[in-house]
């Protein structure tokens, strides 16, 4: 029997890498890149430029998937708001438009920052009340999408972190660290770490799913964002040399969600998974 194929968008980001290399066991797996051939680890590799939408529209009609997770997105302090609003929002778009128009299912990577962080914990089908550009941008592509493929399953993720592999914002503190600076960690921001194993699978499994609508997928422990990057620089033996400190956010923006609690419980019901805290997962991969 032949396998089902599967697009990713954003194979040669964290997410997409660890995706890609748990796909490729079940599925056969297309993995777009953009300009990281190189860090695509499973699949066929597919040049993409998401703010091409002929681009968009020709790579899906060729691939021809069974679904399309799309996880390829510009996070915060990697570009303009000009150029994050040109991929998450109109490169969503094209996404949604290109998978329905091949009738394949669509599963977007969305963010627990299209939230205030005002009014904790947020159910899966929490309106979006963003207060910050990425919140903004990432909570204007759900509505993209929706409005293109209304049988999309939008995904609200947290923190994504991972032990075989430094998870970007870990990378960011240890090098801001190792050039001798001074690291602020919010100890008034509080999310719900997710693995990205854990993640990666709910993503496959909502792939294969009639699933349509939004779907909060974290991990069940809650944690200050301090306490969580002081524990990723733990587990990396990572020497923080006197530079990190504690600190609070609410002194430094008014445009940081402080309180991103989401409730788990429909997707770990429907998924038929727990979503480990970050405890847990450390103590089992000691």
């Amino acid at each position: 029997m032949s396998r089902k194929k599967i697009l990713i968008t954003g194979g040669s980001g964290y997410l997409g890498r660890h995706l890609t290399k748990k796909a490729v066991e079940r599925f056969d797996v297309c993995a777009t890149y953009h300009r990281n051939a190189g860090r695509i680890r499973a699949g066929q590799p597919v040049p993409l430029d998401l703010t091409n939408r002929e681009d968009v529209f020709r790579v899906i009609a060729g691939v021809k998937p069974h679904a399309v997770i799309h996880t390829a997105a510009i996070n915060p302090g990697d570009g303009t708001n000009s150029e994050m609003w040109a991929v998450n929002v109109e490169g969503s778009r094209s996404v949604a438009e290109a998978s329905a128009a091949v009738g394949a299912c669509l599963v977007h990577v969305s963010s627990d920052c299209v939230h205030d962080g005002r009014h904790a914990p947020y159910a899966d089908e929490a309106a979006p009340s963003p207060i910050n550009g990425y919140g903004r941008s990432k909570a204007a592509a759900e509505a993209v999408v929706i409005s293109a493929h209304p049988r999309a399953a939008i995904v609200r993720t947290s923190l994504i972190y991972g032990l075989r592999e430094m998870d970007r914002g870990t990378a960011g503190f240890v090098e801001r660290i190792e050039a001798g600076e001074r690291l602020t960690l919010f100890d008034d921001v509080i999310r719900q770490p997710i693995w990205v194993e854990s993640l990666s699978e709910a993503l496959l499994k909502l792939a294969m799913l009639d699933f349509a609508g939004t779907l909060n997928v974290a991990g069940r422990q809650t944690m200050t964002r301090a306490a969580f990057g002081r524990k990723m620089l733990d587990w990396w033996n990572v020497d923080p040399r006197g530079l990190v400190r504690s600190g609070r956010a609410a002194d430094v923006s008014d445009a940081i969600p402080l309180d991103l609690r989401l409730s788990v419980d429909k997707a770990e019901a429907l998924l038929h998974m727990i979503f480990p805290g970050v405890d847990d997962v450390l103590s089992n991969e000691q």
